[in-house]
């Protein structure tokens, strides 16, 4: 095809896209080219834009003060923990455009760790590591740390485009043009250029199992939407929907849980705070010392960082039976994970 082919062929894909899909577009697969992983500098002169995605943020902010209030309460001053949500998430996604050039050394540009030493004193009972994080703070560059620090390294999620029914009931949030289909396939072959292994849920389960079983490490994000088993639990002043195959997963093969908490001061890089293991045979007592010892101590103190995932799980609430809250569940689906 020839160059002129190509610029129509383009021009002609433009008619009727959507403006936030080209941003996204330019964002992940042009802009990335530019940038050096040895200049962490480099990509920091971007991150004073986020003022502009928090000023057109809209609705969204709307959504995030109302889920701050229902996890804090009605006296707390929202408006700063918003503005540092918006800062988090524009400077996680810059950073983000450096995984597929990251090396042994430069990745300690960008990330740091505290509490390896329980990572470590897990993986020394010889049973694997369940390695469990909430959605919060720079997720890809805890992968990149891990699997670049020489750890074996299995991430389970969700990848590629949404399958072809929910795409066709839900088109505004997961409709697939070629402009988002490239970004994936960007992003996906950025992730793969890691020497961590991505399992999907395409894969069976086994999996899981015979990784943990060679004493390795299986991340999983444990507030994912992604599951067949959910459990009603007690979470952040509220009433969650969480999948319970981490803690079965764990129970089943004797694995310690790792909780793995991703913080981004500014100024400063990345720190990925591993804590203590938690070991034993109840699905039901792991989830709960997991989220009580664990997890709810640490965004009490850093809520700021969750609210990018609460608002993009109350934006998609109508999507399936087990929305991440059921105080907005849309109907009554989801009482049947009730128990």
């Amino acid at each position: 095809m020839s160059r002129r082919q190509r610029i129509k062929e383009t021009l002609g894909d433009l008619k009727g896209a959507d403006p936030r899909d080209l941003a996204k577009w330019l964002f992940w697969v042009k802009l990335r080219d530019a940038l050096d992983p040895d200049r962490p500098e480099q990509v920091a002169r971007f991150f004073p834009l986020w003022r502009a995605q928090h000023q057109f943020a809209g609705k969204q902010k709307a959504l995030m003060a109302d889920e701050y209030r229902r996890w804090l309460g009605d006296s707390v001053d929202v408006e700063p923990l918003i503005r540092e949500a918006y800062r988090v998430a524009f400077r996680v996604h810059f950073e983000e455009l450096m995984l597929g050039k990251l090396n042994a050394q430069t990745v300690q540009k960008y990330m740091v760790f505290e509490g390896r030493e329980n990572l470590d004193a897990a993986l020394a009972r010889g049973k694997g590591v369940v390695l469990l994080n909430p959605h919060a703070g720079n997720i890809m560059m805890m992968i990149a740390a891990l699997s670049l620090g020489g750890y074996k390294y299995n991430q389970y999620a969700a990848r590629g485009m949404a399958p072809p029914e929910v795409a066709a009931a839900n088109p505004e949030v997961f409709g697939i043009n070629r402009w988002r289909q490239e970004v994936r396939d960007v992003r996906e072959a950025n992730e793969d250029n890691l020497p961590a292994n991505f399992l999907t849920l395409n894969q069976s389960a086994r999996e899981l199992y015979r990784r943990l079983k060679a004493n390795e490490i299986v991340g999983i994000a444990f507030d994912g939407r992604i599951g067949k088993k959910f459990v009603k639990v007690p979470y952040i002043n509220r009433q969650a929907l969480l999948n319970s195959g981490p803690y079965r997963l764990a129970a089943s093969t004797g694995a310690a849980i790792v909780p793995a908490l991703c913080s981004s001061p500014d100024g400063a890089p990345n720190v990925l705070t591993l804590g203590e293991p938690i070991i034993g045979d109840d699905p039901d007592v792991l989830i709960r010392r997991f989220l009580s010892e664990a997890v709810e101590p640490w965004l009490n103190k850093n809520p700021h960082i969750y609210g990018i995932w609460l608002t993009h799980c109350r934006e998609r609430s109508a999507v399936d039976d087990h929305p991440f809250f059921v105080d907005y569940a849309p109907d009554d689906r989801w009482k049947k994970y009730d128990r």
